[in-house]
């Protein structure tokens, strides 16, 4: 149960998980479902115009990207490090630019609700 949950919190960094073909090595049918299905209820939540929709899909769907790619390289634990922060900062970037002060603050509350399960989820893993 405790998986799921952490799935389904992190579901919005993984929305282009249902367009790529190597997501579908990444997680079952029925966890790609459940992250579209949260995704969609987070764009919800932020209140996006229909506009906005395929913008914020399009830049979580390119980290995801980035993130895919960068599991399959063999850099060193600091090389992966800084791509990944340099990852997350273009993403905060370009969501910072497409949405407004108040959805901004909603989305990063939930960045560090996601994270903050994702570390407790790795430390009970180990």
């Amino acid at each position: 149960m405790n998986v799921l949950k952490v799935l389904l919190l992190s579901s919005f960094f993984f929305v282009g998980i249902t367009h790529s073909v190597n997501a579908q090595s990444v997680l079952s049918p029925e966890q790609q479902e459940k992250l579209v299905e949260n995704v969609t209820t987070f764009i919800n939540d932020l209140n996006l115009s229909e506009q906005d929709k395929p913008a914020f899909r399009m830049i979580i769907e390119d980290f995801f990207i980035g993130l895919v790619a960068l599991k399959a390289t063999n850099f060193s634990g600091s090389t992966n490090k800084k791509i990944f922060n340099a990852l997350v900062k273009g993403r905060d970037s370009r969501v910072k630019d497409l949405l407004s002060k108040e959805q901004y603050k909603v989305y990063k509350s939930q960045i560090k609700e996601t994270k903050a399960n994702l570390i407790n989820f790795m430390r009970e893993q180990n």
